[in-house]
């Protein structure tokens, strides 16, 4: 099976752009190749020839710079969002196949435009940085390539949306989620559905780090290969298995907590670190597990989140709720940052973490306790 092809846009050819290109095909996980936008500067003649080639199936998804009509020799009169506007649009209405569209671009250029119009954050799958001095090339190819394939399936079978998310059962799903999927309209809408509700926030589904929170573990000190083998002999029903779920790894947070409750006899949520892992080593026969630690200016280790400053674990009753763009859907839970972070500002420059507006009070509240 060939690897999923993607066409690479952008107006300015120079030491990053070529990285890009590079990065991606040394791999060989997807194709990528570059778009002569030279032929086609304008909107309408390239419109036209990527609807053209995606009805051929001659590439699997688009990878944009988002300033399309920036500084570089084959500058357009119109950027990457306007562009993928139009190619939505066009999918949705059945006349070519929908693809994932993935923005490529630098911070400062992300910052400027793309983050300041929310709007736009629908249109794209994934964002890729031509600022990170050392891109996780092996991450990224994984991440595209499940994209790909993912969308092939969408556009291949009629799918329901068990068998979108991968569970037998819909019903089991809070019903707020469901009621949420009534308005789908194109197979773009499951899509984005998956990426920015279920990848990108906490609830129905959580990450790795999330996860070892959770069970206690501390994942800097267990061995990966026992982490793994964790997860494999107690905790592989609780894997997701849904659309892109080879690109990105998570599991369903009730069903860990459900498992975990089935093993022990215990609520994993009424002890702390040292007890769950304890657990965990008498049923998987794992004694190299480690219990994880608390941060500085820290006491509690009944961690259910991470602090996204330095992403490890936290318990969320001595961390502050993160300041978010939008808001937060009624089955998702908050993301948080501890006083640590926040006083060493870890994250705040190349990720933008700030605390919630309503935590400045606790924060300095915080601060006076501990005589900081």
């Amino acid at each position: 099976m060939s690897a999923p092809k993607y066409l690479y846009i952008d107006d300015e050819n120079g030491p990053s752009e070529i990285s890009t290109l590079n990065g991606f095909n040394d791999l060989k996980l997807i194709e990528v190749e570059r778009f002569p936008l030279a032929d086609f500067k304008e909107f309408g003649k390239l419109k036209l020839e990527l609807a053209s080639r995606a009805k051929e199936i001659a590439f699997n998804g688009l990878i944009l710079d988002l300033r399309l009509d920036g500084t570089g020799e084959d500058r357009t009169e119109f950027n990457a969002t306007s562009l993928a506007q139009e190619l939505r649009s066009v999918a949705a209405r059945g006349e070519i196949p929908t693809f994932p569209i993935v923005l490529c671009s630098t911070e400062e250029k992300i910052k400027d435009t793309y983050s300041s119009d929310k709007t736009s954050h629908d249109l794209f799958d994934y964002k890729i940085s031509k600022s990170n001095p050392k891109p996780n090339w092996q991450k990224l190819s994984l991440k595209l390539s499940s994209l790909a394939d993912g969308y092939q399936w969408l556009n291949s079978e009629k799918l329901n949306l068990a068998q979108i998310f991968g569970i037998e059962d819909i019903n089991k799903l809070d019903q707020r989620i469901i009621e949420a999927t009534f308005s789908f309209s194109a197979l773009y809408d499951s899509a984005h559905f998956v990426i920015k509700n279920f990848f990108h926030q906490t609830n129905p589904l959580i990450n790795e780090k999330i996860l070892a929170a959770r069970l206690g573990v501390d994942l800097a000190v267990t061995p990966v290969d026992d982490w793994n083998k964790l997860l494999d002999s107690l905790f592989k029903g609780a894997k997701y298995s849904g659309l892109f779920s080879d690109g990105w790894q998570r599991w369903w947070a009730d069903v860990i907590v459900n498992i975990f409750a089935e093993i022990s006899g215990e609520r994993l949520s009424f002890l702390n670190a040292a007890d769950r892992v304890k657990i965990l080593q008498q049923k998987s026969g794992l004694d190299s597990l480690t219990a994880a630690k608390p941060l500085k200016f820290c006491n509690s280790t009944e961690f259910w989140s991470i602090c996204e400053g330095f992403k490890v674990p936290v318990d969320p009753l001595e961390a502050f709720k993160i300041a978010t763009s939008f808001g937060l859907k009624p089955w998702q839970e908050s993301k948080y940052i501890s006083l640590l972070a926040i006083l060493e500002r870890e994250g705040y420059t190349d990720r933008g973490l700030r605390p919630s507006p309503t935590e400045l009070e606790n924060i300095e509240y915080t601060k006076e306790l501990l005589g900081i």
